[in-house]
């Protein structure tokens, strides 16, 4: 059945765009001819599976786009350890789209480079500089097993599930989503076709079963990568803040990207002045980290061109109690004391630090979208909200500088009924033993 309201939602000229660069109109707006390509598929990947049991180097390859949203760390470390599995990470593009200067695509691809050799991951830079063009990695590498960082079209194609379909699909979100965007999260064709799609709680595996066209036949529950370390009581954080003349309460300032996309969550534009601001007039007593979504940079050039933006994101680090955090951001969680934020993913995740957190209301819309996913209204439930300025400072002064906290006790509640494993296993180990089983491999 052709979905005529699908086809008019996404008829924008860098959807358009994207249809006509990754060739799957069809498949999205046709049910059926999707079931028939999933079935294809999962065909072709049962044949691989037999084929992988017998062979000796496994090779898996992880795509990264950028630091801020890779999670695959705990995984690729865990199959280092692994006789058969030869893990490999593979720097991919990302934003490529219509309006996104590819200064920028090179600048992030740089940067990914930059933190994968202080990880000291064994990598391959998609880009070949020598010849100036993009690495097919079908053919260079041909991996068995391939996890993918984000399951949008903001790469090319040959970085994308399309190219690898008869191969090992997995994906663990970048991001515990909380927010009723079903389609987004569950059932675009990525998420069908995807071999194994590791889902971070019951609650997310429900949602699939309902709004995916698979229903969730392929979701496997392992908890979520990205919070692996919060809940590693072995993982020892670094300290990323600036050094102080004396103890401060710290604080992530995290809006998001939405600034004019169709959701609409960021409140950026509201308290870009404010929290800098703020920042100055508590100097004795706070430090605030901007901790902005890898986007929010892209959609803010096409608003206030580039040299207002990159002026407004190197203000943050002019300060002695300000900064600038645009990268891996676990450990600046785990040594903060409180988040301010507008973020889609950050209200769930940071809730494995157990520490206060406040949500920026743009609007009442805005709490209709947490409200409508369990998870997520629970999780909403438990943040102080700022509906006005006066609301953020309020909550600095009260929370976090004289620790009036009454929700702490229902945060830690909310942290060790839905995140916290009742078996205890790490989420990394979970996937691994969910490989070894499909794969017949011997511990």
């Amino acid at each position: 059945m052709i979905n005529f309201k699908l086809i008019r939602s996404q008829l924008s000229i860098d959807a358009i765009y994207k249809y006509i660069t990754f060739g799957d109109f069809f498949i999205r707006i046709s049910e059926k001819l999707l079931i028939k390509r999933i079935n294809k598929c999962k065909k072709a990947q049962q044949q691989l599976i037999n084929e992988l049991k017998n062979k000796e180097e496994i090779k898996v390859v992880f795509f990264f786009q950028t630091p801020a949203t890779w999670r695959y760390d705990t995984i690729y470390r865990a199959m280092e350890k692994e006789k058969r599995f030869s893990p490999l990470v593979v720097l991919s593009p990302f934003n490529v789209h219509l309006k996104y200067k590819k200064s920028e695509l090179f600048k992030t691809l740089e940067q990914s480079e930059s933190f994968v050799k202080k990880q000291g991951y064994n990598y391959l830079n998609a880009y070949d500089k020598n010849h100036n063009k993009w690495i097919n990695i079908r053919k260079t590498i041909n991996p068995d097993i391939v996890f993918f960082t984000k399951p949008y079209k903001d790469t090319l194609p040959n970085y994308h599930i399309y190219k690898f379909q008869d191969k090992l699909t997995c994906y663990n979100a970048y991001s515990i989503t909380g927010v009723d965007n079903f389609y987004m999260i569950y059932n675009l064709a990525f998420h069908n076709l995807l071999w194994k799609f590791f889902i971070e709680t019951a609650f997310q595996q429900n949602d699939a079963i309902q709004h995916s066209v698979r229903k969730g036949e392929n979701t496997e529950v392992i908890g979520s990568l990205a919070d692996e370390v919060f809940i590693d009581k072995q993982y020892i954080p670094k300290d990323v803040w600036k050094p102080q003349n004396k103890p401060k309460k710290r604080i992530v300032w995290a809006p998001h990207h939405t600034i004019d996309y169709f959701l609409f969550f960021s409140t950026f534009l509201e308290y870009y002045d404010l929290m800098f601001d703020l920042a100055k007039k508590y100097a004795d007593d706070i430090q605030i980290a901007f901790k902005p979504h890898p986007v929010l940079k892209y959609r803010l050039i096409n608003i206030w061109g580039k040299e207002r933006t990159e002026a407004y994101y190197k203000k943050w680090d002019s300060l002695e109690n300000t900064q600038l955090a645009d990268g891996y951001y676990t450990d600046l969680f785990l040594t903060s004391d409180a988040l301010i934020h507008d973020s889609v993913s950050f209200a769930v995740e940071y809730l494995f630090t157990k520490k206060p957190l406040m949500f920026c209301v743009r609007d009442e819309k805005v709490v209709e979208h947490w409200n409508k996913n369990e998870l997520g209204k629970r999780a909403f439930e438990l943040h102080y909200k700022a509906n006005k300025p006066e609301d953020i400072e309020n909550f600095i002064q009260a929370v976090v500088l004289q620790g009036n906290d009454p929700m702490l006790n229902s945060r830690e509640d909310f942290y060790t009924e839905y995140l916290y494993p009742k078996d205890g296993k790490l989420p990394s180990q979970k996937i691994l033993d969910i490989l070894k089983r499909e794969l017949k491999i011997a511990e």
